[in-house]
C-alpha cells in the first residue's frame, strides 16, 4: 500500500522514501492517538448523560411511550459505538508506535556540539502536520504548556479595552501601539520555540516559520469570536434589564468561585496560532 506523502519544503535534503515513509507513519500516529483522546471525552460524555436520563427513570418513571428508555437505548448504542472505534485506533497506535519512538528520537538526538531539537516541539509538529484533514483535532494539537499571557493581554488591550473614534475606527493611542508592538514579539517568540525545528535531522531540514504581515492580520481577525447580550431580570418588578455586552474571544476564562482566582485556557488561541503556521510547512 503506498503511504500518502506530504509536500513539505523542510523534507532533508537527501531523504529516502523509507524514512518519508516512516515521518508518514509517526505524523499517522500522532493523529491516530489525538484521535483517541477526542474519542474518549465522547465517551465520557456520554456516560454522563447516560447516568443522568437512568437516575430520571428509576426516580420518575417513563412515559407510556418510553421515550426516555427509547432515548437511554440510543445513547448506549452511540457509546458502544464509540468504543468500537476507539478499540480500532487503540490497534493502530500499537502497531505504529515504535516507528514513532524511532522518528522522534533521531529527530531530538544531540549533535557533537550537545544541541538539538527539543522532545515536545517535535511532538507539536508532528501533531499540528496531523490535523491536516481534521480540524477537530487541533486543539489536541498543541502541547499542554503551551500559554502566552503577554500575546493574550497585547490582543485584549488592541480589541476588547480599546477605544473606537466615531466613525468606528481603532483609535491608535500609545498603548494600542505598543500592543501590537508586543503582540508581534510574543508571536515571533511562540513560532520560534514551538513550531520551529532549528537543526537538521535525518528527516528534515531546519526550519523556521517566519509569519507574515497577513498572518499576524489574520490572527488578529480571528481573535474575536462572537458578541452576545446577557440581560438580568428583576422578578420582583417584573423588569428584564439590559446588562452587558459579552465578547466571546480565543481565550477562555473561568473564575474559581471558592478562591476568585481566575485562570485562563489557551487552546483555541494555541490552536488557531497553528492552524496558520501550518501553510508555512508546504512547499
Amino acid at each position: 500500500m503506498t503511504t500518502m506523502t506530504m509536500n513539505l519544503n523542510f523534507w532533508a535534503e537527501n531523504i529516502t522514501e523509507e524514512s518519508k515513509n516512516e515521518f508518514m507513519t509517526a505524523v499517522e500516529h500522532s493523529a491516530t492517538v489525538m484521535m483517541i483522546q477526542m474519542v474518549s471525552e465522547n465517551i465520557s460524555k456520554l456516560e454522563k448523560r447516560i447516568k443522568t436520563l437512568s437516575d430520571d427513570i428509576d426516580e420518575n418513571g417513563d412515559d407510556d411511550a418510553n421515550t426516555k428508555t427509547r432515548k437511554l437505548d440510543g445513547l448506549k448504542a452511540d457509546k458502544s459505538a464509540y468504543e468500537a472505534d476507539k478499540s480500532k485506533l487503540e490497534k493502530s497506535e500499537t502497531d505504529t508506535h515504535k516507528v514513532y519512538e524511532k522518528v522522534v528520537a533521531a529527530m531530538t538526538i544531540k549533535n557533537a556540539d550537545h544541541f538539538g531539537n527539543k522532545k515536545d516541539v517535535v511532538e507539536t509538529v508532528l501533531r499540528v502536520l496531523a490535523t491536516w484533514n481534521n480540524r477537530k483535532l487541533m486543539k489536541y494539537a498543541i502541547t499542554p504548556a503551551f500559554q502566552s499571557p503577554a500575546l493574550h493581554e497585547a490582543l485584549e488591550t488592541i480589541h476588547i479595552t480599546s477605544k473606537a473614534g466615531e466613525d468606528g475606527q481603532l483609535i491608535m493611542s500609545k498603548e494600542v501601539k505598543d500592543a501590537y508592538k508586543k503582540a508581534s514579539q510574543e508571536l515571533e517568540t511562540i513560532i520560534k520555540t514551538t513550531f520551529s525545528l532549528p537543526f537538521e535531522t535525518v528527516y528534515t531540514a531546519k526550519t523556521r516559520v517566519k509569519l507574515t504581515a497577513e498572518d499576524k492580520k489574520q490572527l488578529h481577525q480571528l481573535y474575536v469570536k462572537s458578541a452576545s447580550n446577557v440581560f438580568d431580570v428583576d422578578d420582583e418588578k417584573n423588569i428584564i434589564n439590559f446588562s452587558k455586552r459579552k465578547i466571546s474571544t480565543l481565550v477562555r476564562s473561568k473564575k474559581d468561585k471558592k478562591t476568585g482566582d481566575v485562570k485562563y485556557d489557551y487552546s483555541a488561541l494555541g490552536g488557531t496560532i497553528a492552524d496558520i503556521v501550518m501553510r508555512h510547512y508546504f512547499a
